[in-house]
C-alpha cells in the first residue's frame, strides 16, 4: 500500500523529533508536579527505562518485520479479536493527534500570536498535516533531515547560555519527599516521550533495510531522552521546582533567563521554533499512523482519499478534547500515562507473548 522508502539516518532523526515532541515545553511541569526538585532524577532514571520500553517496541516489530502494527496485530490474533485491538490502536492515534494539534493551537495562542483565533492556527497546522501527507512519507524524511541541525544547533546555545544561571541550592533537599514522588515521576518520563514511540510501528516497514537498523533506534531515541533531560534539569537548576510546576511552559520562561553581556537575549522564539517543528513532524507521524492503519484495518485498497475525512475529524475533535489549557494539564495529562502505558507496554507485550506461545506449540507439534 506504501511505496515510499525511507532511510535508517531519516528514522532516527524522526525518533528525535517525535521522542522530544509537544514533551519539550510540558514534560519539566508534569514532572516537576510529581517529583518535585526530585524531577531531575526522575528523568534520569527514565532514560534507561524508556531504552528497556523502545527495545519492547523493537522486539514486537521483528516478529513480523515486512508488517506495520495493524496487520501484525491480524496475525498474531486472528480475525476475530484484531478488529477490537487494531481500531483501538486507531482510536489512540487519532485521539493523540488531536490533542497535539491543540496543543499547537494553546501555545501559540497565548505566547506568540495572541491576537489569532484558536481556530485559525489549529486549522493552519492541519492543513500543513495535509499538505505534508501529500508530499509523501519520503519527502517528510528528506525534511525533518534538513531542519535537524537547526534543532539541534539551538538546543546546544539554550542550554550552553543557561550555565550561569543554574543554581545547586534550587533543587535541595534532596529526596524530601520519598523515593514513591520519584518513582512516580519516572514512570510519567518514561510512559509520555517513550511510550509514545510506539506509533513507529506503523513505519519501520517502510525503512529502507540496514544491519545498524536496531543500533540506530536506539540511539535515537537516547538522544531524544538526554536532550529531553537536560530541559528538565535546566528548568529545576535555574527556575526551582516552584516556578517549573506552577509554569504551563517553563522551558519557554527559561529562555527569557539568556543574556550573554546585554547583547545575546531574548530566545523565545527560537524555542517556539524547535517545538512547533519537534511537534509538525510528531504530529504528523500519528496522522500518517491513524490513515494507513484505518485503510489495513478496512482492507482499502488506497489509503490517500482518507486524508481529508481524518483532517476534518482530527480539526473538529481538537476543538472538543478540552474547553482550556488548564483543563487539559489538569485533567488529561494525568490519566493519558495509563493510555500510553497501556498502548506502548501492555499489549506489545500481550502480543509478543500470544506469537510466543503459539510458536512453541507449533514446534511441540
Amino acid at each position: 500500500m506504501e511505496k515510499g522508502r525511507i532511510s535508517v539516518g531519516q528514522v532516527t532523526v524522526l525518533i528525535i523529533f517525535c521522542t522530544m515532541g509537544d514533551m519539550i515545553l510540558i514534560i519539566p511541569s508534569i514532572c516537576t508536579h510529581i517529583a518535585k526538585q526530585d524531577a531531575w532524577i526522575s528523568t534520569l532514571l527514565s532514560i534507561p527505562a524508556g531504552m528497556a520500553l523502545v527495545w519492547l517496541l523493537l522486539r514486537v516489530h521483528e516478529l513480523y518485520p515486512s508488517l506495520t502494527l495493524i496487520e501484525a496485530i491480524r496475525k498474531i490474533l486472528g480475525k476475530w479479536l484484531a478488529p477490537v485491538v487494531s481500531i483501538w490502536y486507531l482510536f489512540y492515534f487519532l485521539m493523540s493527534d488531536a490533542i497535539y494539534i491543540r496543543e499547537f493551537g494553546d501555545f501559540y495562542t497565548t505566547q506568540t500570536y495572541v491576537q489569532t483565533p484558536l481556530r485559525i492556527l489549529m486549522l493552519l497546522a492541519i492543513l500543513m498535516l495535509v499538505f505534508a501527507f501529500f508530499t509523501g512519507i519520503e519527502a517528510l524524511a528528506r525534511a525533518s533531515e534538513l531542519c535537524f541541525p537547526f534543532f539541534v544547533i539551538v538546543t546546544i546555545t539554550v542550554v550552553a547560555c543557561l550555565i550561569p544561571e543554574i543554581d545547586f541550592s534550587k533543587v535541595k533537599p534532596i529526596m524530601e519527599n520519598g523515593v514513591l514522588p520519584t518513582i512516580h515521576g519516572t514512570l510519567l518520563g518514561v510512559s509520555y516521550p517513550f511510550g509514545e514511540l510506539v506509533v513507529f510501528l506503523m513505519l519501520f516497514p517502510y525503512v529502507k533495510h540496514s544491519a545498524h537498523f536496531k543500533r540506530s533506534i536506539l540511539l535515537g531515541s537516547l538522544i531524544g531522552g538526554i536532550l529531553l533531560s537536560l530541559f528538565v534539569i535546566m528548568s529545576l537548576f535555574v527556575l526551582g521546582p516552584f516556578l517549573t510546576e506552577s509554569s504551563v511552559y517553563p522551558s519557554y520562561m527559561l529562555t527569557a533567563k539568556i543574556n550573554v553581556f546585554n547583547f545575546f537575549q531574548r530566545m523565545e522564539a527560537f524555542i517556539a521554533a524547535i517545538w512547533g517543528l519537534s511537534l509538525f513532524f510528531k504530529s504528523f507521524l500519528y496522522f500518517y499512523a491513524f490513515i494507513l492503519g484505518t485503510a489495513q484495518t478496512f482492507r482499502l485498497k488506497d489509503y490517500r482519499p482518507l486524508s481529508m475525512p481524518a483532517a476534518m475529524l482530527i480539526y473538529g475533535l481538537s476543538m472538543m478534547v478540552a474547553p482550556n489549557i488548564i483543563y487539559y494539564f489538569d485533567t488529561l495529562v494525568p490519566f493519558w500515562v495509563d493510555w500510553d502505558l497501556t498502548n506502548s507496554v501492555i499489549i506489545p507485550l500481550s502480543l509478543w507473548g500470544i506469537y510466543t506461545i503459539r510458536q512453541k506449540r507449533k514446534q511441540s507439534k
